[in-house]
């Protein structure tokens, strides 16, 4: 059960208790059981903070794979739970590794790694929770990509305008999974309800369907690019650069996979605020309304060797 859905309960709780107690009047014991009772719902409902996060997903299931909330399609679960758990660790990966690269192991998969632990009813919900780790820090982190996600599915389905405005931190490979996982809602004719912490949303089959087009229409294209400028830094708790280009633009994003810690530490060393020659590669996201998303991973630094040009006298 999440935050939210856990709050909506005690609510419900309350308005029921509030009416008994009405219904109870001046009696001397009932009266005051029910008020005891109203409070205690009242301390109840302030210990669970509004927009919490927390480790754990429902997924609530409607349409065509689902039999009331008794049975779900085996097959459809199995489909459906494995592009989701990708997402999850694609985008884990990008936020608190730094990076995720196009295919192979992403970095934090154990910490990312999502638990079936419940069945809640309410159509038919598969409750996800994070894997037990002896790390301390990651639950929290879990927690953020879980809200992230929610509201990336919730983004998808409501307009291109919302679609691109999720995408600003959002890695591709995590709109690779995220294509998956609506094509297996869609093509299914299922409905979906995401929720995490205080995070929901509610797609309906037509919905999922057109999300899962609005998701399909957006194209990636991706070059390697060479940039002469000067190097303004690398921030290795966020494994972002900033680097000013010979006229003037600057360019910010993520170090490449391939670059080890000492080796980040090294660029700072060697080529901080000096002429270099940055090795780039920007992928422009192209969505279905014409708008368009450029982003930056810096794979390379070298020495800018370019001849210096001095004007001869007469």
């Amino acid at each position: 059960m999440t935050l939210r859905t856990e709050r909506d309960r005690l609510k419900a709780q309350l308005v029921e208790t509030r009416h008994m107690r009405e219904l109870a009047g001046n009696h001397p014991l009932m009266g005051k059981a029910y008020a005891a009772r109203e409070q205690e719902i009242e301390s109840l409902i302030q210990e669970l903070p509004l927009g919490g996060q927390e480790a754990k997903t429902v997924l609530f299931f409607s349409g065509e794979p689902v039999q009331g909330s008794t049975g779900i399609d085996a097959g459809f679960v199995g489909r459906v739970l494995e592009p989701f758990q990708n997402m999850v660790m694609s985008d884990y990966a990008h936020r608190f590794h730094g990076v995720v690269g196009k295919r192979g192991r992403r970095s934090g998969e154990a910490d990312s790694r999502l638990m079936l632990t419940a069945l809640p009813r309410g159509s038919f919900g598969l409750e996800l929770s994070k894997a037990d780790t002896e790390e301390i820090f990651e639950e929290d982190q879990l927690a953020d990509t879980l809200a992230h996600v929610t509201r990336l599915v919730e983004a998808t389905a409501e307009s291109d305008e919302d679609f691109a405005a999720e995408l600003n931190e959002t890695a591709p490979r995590v709109i690779q999974s995220l294509k998956s996982f609506l094509d297996v809602v869609s093509s299914s004719r299922a409905g979906l309800r995401l929720e995490s912490g205080d995070n929901r949303c509610t797609i309906n089959p037509e919905m999922a369907s057109e999300a899962f087009e609005r998701v399909s229409a957006t194209i990636t294209n991706s070059e390697e690019i060479r940039e002469p400028g000067v190097l303004k830094g690398i921030l290795l708790e966020s494994w972002k650069f900033d680097f000013l280009t010979s006229n003037r633009h600057k360019i910010s994003g993520k170090l490449d996979d391939s670059i080890s810690a000492e080796e980040a530490a090294e660029l700072n060393r060697t080529f901080f605020d000096k002429p270099c020659v940055a090795l780039l590669e920007r992928s422009t996201v192209h969505f279905r309304n014409g708008n368009t998303r450029t982003s930056h991973v810096l794979k390379r630094v070298e020495p800018d060797i370019t001849p210096s040009t001095s004007k001869e006298g007469p």
